[in-house]
């Protein structure tokens, strides 16, 4: 078995398994962050045009909302060898919650110091949150496309 086939069936059975810990966990994404972009935008922004430029936002705070099944869909896309969409799709389902343990890591460490981050870590590494962040993690950062005949015969003659 070719290795990069290999390769992308272990990442899509990670990222399914990362959406299915989302979806089971019943986790929620914080959509604050998106209102909070969007209120910014309604206060500098022309009025014709803020509503124009809330459109993505809005758009990912609904993605972020269904975001167990959109890392399903990056899995199903690492199958068919779609290795591009297949992370971007990870990374839309997964970006809210990594965004969100970011800034809950910082805040906690300006706040709380070191003591809670660490309380944090072992927290987060022993939930189903935090397994699917790192499933999905791994899943992106292992899939890589099929090389065709092509590319192989060029790495060949070198």
């Amino acid at each position: 078995m070719e290795s990069s086939s290999l390769r992308n069936k272990v990442a899509a059975i990670l990222a399914f398994l990362s959406g299915t810990l989302f979806i089971l966990s019943g986790y929620q994404a914080n959509v604050d962050i998106y209102k909070i972009v969007q209120e910014e935008l309604r206060t500098h922004t022309a009025r014709a045009f803020w509503q124009i430029e809330a459109i993505p936002f809005t758009i990912l705070g609904i993605i972020a909302q269904v975001g167990g099944l959109v890392v399903i869909s990056g899995a199903i896309l690492f199958v068919k060898n779609r290795i591009t969409s297949g992370k971007i799709l990870v990374m839309l389902g997964t970006g809210q919650g990594i965004i969100t343990l970011l800034l809950t890591l910082i805040l906690g460490l300006v706040e709380g110091g070191f003591n809670y981050v660490s309380n944090y870590v072992v927290s987060l590494a022993s939930s189903a949150i935090g397994i699917g962040i790192l499933f999905s993690i791994v899943a992106r950062s292992i899939a890589k496309p099929k090389s065709s005949p092509l590319q192989a015969t060029q790495a060949d003659s070198r």
